[in-house]
């Protein structure tokens, strides 16, 4: 038997969601490879072409064509529309099981607050008096908290990345949120016997 192969398609938001979150799941795909029984081949998290605030029946058209391509297909909604990524996973019973929800509590900002370093590495001018809080999914508004924190600047394609590429996965693993996402994501990812 040949080796096997994982792929992922993401569903988000907004493009600058896409900025943190692709570099964010392959590392997390890459730590989750390490436990594997059994090796397997992965070349990355391809994004989808329509964003998950389009209307329901065009995000469901678009999750049943990734489905005919891609392992697994996660959506991406921040907590207050949870609600939609359940709906899309109802439409498809069959496949249910490898549609992954990924659902920040408020905004995904929050997690980009989780890693005091990271932050700091991002934006090595910003104020020194600044400091990330301790439970970053209790932050009211985590996009201006994001914002304070990376100096009033908010360059989606440079900071989102960065913080996707350095953010500690450690410190990731501490938000109840995003230990839901990988939760989900191990069971995909076992059910399709890679884990």
């Amino acid at each position: 038997m040949g080796r096997r192969h994982l792929s992922l398609a993401l569903l988000t938001e907004g493009a600058s969601d896409q900025w943190f979150l692709v570099p964010l799941i392959d590392r997390q795909v890459a730590e989750l490879a390490l436990g594997a029984p059994v090796g397997f081949d992965y070349s990355g998290v391809v994004a989808g072409e329509r964003f998950t605030v389009a209307h329901r029946d065009l995000v469901a058209e678009e999750v049943a064509e990734l489905l005919g391509y891609f392992d697994i297909v996660m959506i991406h909604h921040d907590h207050n529309e949870r609600h939609k990524a359940d709906a899309i996973r109802e439409r498809f019973p069959d496949d249910a099981h490898r549609i992954v929800a990924l659902v920040p509590v408020r905004e995904t900002e929050a997690w980009m607050l989780a890693d005091p370093e990271a932050l700091r590495e991002a934006a090595p001018t910003r104020d020194a008096a600044w400091e990330v809080p301790y439970d970053v999914e209790k932050v009211a508004d985590p996009k201006a908290v994001l914002k304070a924190a990376l100096g009033g600047r908010r360059d989606a394609e440079r900071d989102f990345g960065r913080l996707g590429q350095t953010v500690a996965l450690d410190a990731l693993s501490k938000v109840p949120a995003y230990r839901r996402w990988t939760a989900e994501l191990r069971r995909a990812m076992e059910g399709l016997r890679l884990l």
